[in-house]
């Protein structure tokens, strides 16, 4: 068995964007008559994922200059987004969203869900936590030198859709 202290370090790289694919996943589960905050897209340029949500049929804002942890909030009714993967990062979004009490869907590595961060941060609002698990890996498109996006094929690694106060009927929970 091995032990993840005795592995190599692993660099966390943020240039990765979400593909569509992934909110096709669940676009039966965020409402079309509710505002979606595409909270997460300080900086990502290149970010197609307020445009793939749009063409989902759902009504959007976002912007590349709004930073979550500091921004002034909009008139949103959920969040659906992709969080920063750092660590540093994800803690301070994470108490942020428990704080703004509203519903969200975000794409998390799995492992999360078992962290003692995760836990601490929902433990007073457990019952209104949903994990939905998708169909096989949720893959993204990395930032290449020359600029340009490219969906890579081999995450090593399983993610999940954590959903908050969005009262998803079980059946819904496994896609």
């Amino acid at each position: 068995m091995a032990n993840l202290k005795d592995s190599p370090k692993f660099e966390i790289f943020d240039d990765y964007y979400t593909p569509k694919d992934a909110w096709e996943q669940i676009s039966h589960l965020i409402p079309t008559d509710k505002v979606v905050w595409e909270a997460f897209l300080l900086n990502s340029h290149l970010s197609k994922s307020k445009q793939n949500l749009i063409d989902l049929g759902k009504k959007v804002i976002g912007e590349t200059n709004w930073d979550f942890l500091n921004c002034e909030i909009p008139e949103y009714d959920l969040i659906v987004s992709n969080p920063p993967f750092n660590k540093e990062i994800k803690i301070p979004i994470l108490e942020k969203l428990v704080q703004l009490d509203k519903p969200f869907i975000i794409i998390m590595n799995s492992m999360n869900i078992y962290s003692n961060y995760f836990n601490d941060i929902f433990k007073s609002n457990r019952k209104d936590l949903q994990i939905i698990i998708p169909k096989g890996k949720i893959h993204f498109e990395k930032l290449m030198e020359d600029g340009t996006t490219e969906l890579k094929k081999k995450t090593s690694f399983y993610c999940v859709y954590v959903a908050y106060k969005m009262k998803l009927p079980n059946h819904n929970l496994f896609l």
